[in-house]
């Protein structure tokens, strides 16, 4: 897995650029008694080469940087910096092997050189030699400061810590990145492979481990459901219950199962039996609360409905279905005044949902309360403007995704 290889450049022999998208930022600059000019060590027509190294390195025309450094190389080759920037051109070209090497160069002539010690670590990790790069890239992350750099050093890090198994440390590096980075594609993509190994290997180290202890039977059951194959499902959870009737969460899975299958009378009574039972083993569990709330709206037994959602929003004051729903009751039950709280809570805890504007305006508007109405279903257009535009982008990335994937195929 390669990440995407953000431009790092040298102005002259002493600064460090990252390029992106056409735009030119500066990292870092060499201070008042940082790496000896070009003149000190070669002619001014070195001095020019080494202009016309960064002009190409700028442009993006690596190859042609790379001749020119070398070249420059040949005149000066006791200069760390030159042999840091022929890194930098190697690394960006994907000779990761040549830019590692180059790094280490720039490193015995200058062991302070920041801008090669970084060059080293990320070069050897996309060459795929993370366990002699970890030590660099563990080194740069805790120091280095700008954030674009960060980034690209931390991704590594991420990387190569799941490659070696450092499982703690990949959850450490994982933590940080998404605190810093949380819509970045490429540290949630890291981020889900990497929870999605960790699952498969305490999965597979169950089963080699336990294959007849209820939390065998638990995981098996769960994958069933998401597939779909709710029968078995539903086996699996009784088998767990013969093992340990006491199992807090069973019984609501098996009530949640019953009720996707269909609400005919007999499977909402067997549904809210699993669910009762569940709250003697765990009283404190909202969502079995709110299941009973469903039951009773859908037998449109209103004075149930509103005390199981109530207890529901008690136990979880933050659950917005159970506010929604509580609202819903109260206006179904001809308590319409009581149901302004429970909306208006919703759009405190979550601002843009469109359920919670919609029928708090049409609440006050039952309550004659029109100014409210008014402000309450231009703030349900906003958001509703909002989410189909958050849809929109949705679609035309998965759109996008996938003819960039057709273009892709076509080329090779």
């Amino acid at each position: 897995m390669k990440i995407p290889r953000k431009a790092l450049v040298g102005a002259g022999l002493t600064v460090a650029f990252i390029m992106g998208l056409g735009n030119v930022g500066l990292w870092c600059q060499s201070t008042a008694d940082g790496p000896s000019s070009p003149q000190t060590h070669s002619s001014d027509s070195s001095d020019a080469e080494a202009e016309q190294a960064r002009r190409a390195f700028v442009a993006g025309h690596y190859q042609e940087a790379i001749s020119l450094y070398e070249e420059l190389i040949k005149k000066a080759p006791g200069v760390a910096e030159i042999h840091s920037n022929l890194a930098a051109a190697y690394y960006f070209s994907g000779r990761f092997a040549d830019a590692a090497h180059e790094a280490q160069l720039a490193l015995k002539l200058k062991p302070t050189l920041l801008n090669a010690h970084y060059f080293l670590g990320i070069s050897l990790a996309e060459g795929g030699y993370c366990r002699q790069a970890f030590p660099y890239l563990q080194e740069d992350f805790s120091r280095v400061k700008d954030p674009r750099l960060r980034r690209i050093i931390g991704t590594d890090a991420l990387r190569c810590s799941m490659a070696l198994n450092h499982v703690n440390k990949a959850l450490d590096y994982s933590r940080v990145l998404s605190r810093a980075f949380p819509y970045d594609p490429e540290i949630l993509y890291l981020t889900a492979h990497l929870f999605s190994d960790l699952s498969n290997q305490a999965s597979q180290r169950l089963l080699e481990t336990a294959p007849s202890s209820y939390q065998f039977h638990r995981m098996n059951a769960e994958v069933l459901q998401i597939q779909g194959k709710l029968q078995e499902a539903l086996a699996e959870y009784r088998k767990i219950l013969k093992l340990d009737p006491r199992v807090p969460g069973v019984h609501y899975e098996i009530g949640s199962i019953m009720l996707q299958q269909n609400h005919d009378l007999a499977t909402l009574q067997g549904a809210k039996k699993e669910f009762e039972a569940e709250l003697q083993i765990d009283p404190g569990n909202a969502r079995a609360e709110f299941r009973l709330g469903e039951i009773a709206g859908i037998v449109r037994d209103w004075k149930d409905a509103i005390a199981h959602f109530s207890n529901a929003t008690k136990l979880d004051p933050d659950m917005v279905p159970a506010l929604l729903s509580l609202g819903e009751a109260y206006v179904s039950a001809g308590r319409v005044e009581d149901a302004v709280a429970p909306l208006k809570q919703v759009i405190e805890l979550e601002p843009q949902n469109v359920d919670a504007h919609y029928r708090l305006s049409v609440v006050y508007r039952r309550l004659g309360r029109n100014r409210e109405a008014d402000q309450e279903l231009a703030a349900y257009k906003k958001a509703y403007e909002t989410l189909l535009k958050i849809k929109q982008r949705i679609r035309a990335g998965v759109g996008g995704g996938e003819s960039n994937s057709k273009a892709g195929s076509a080329n090779q």
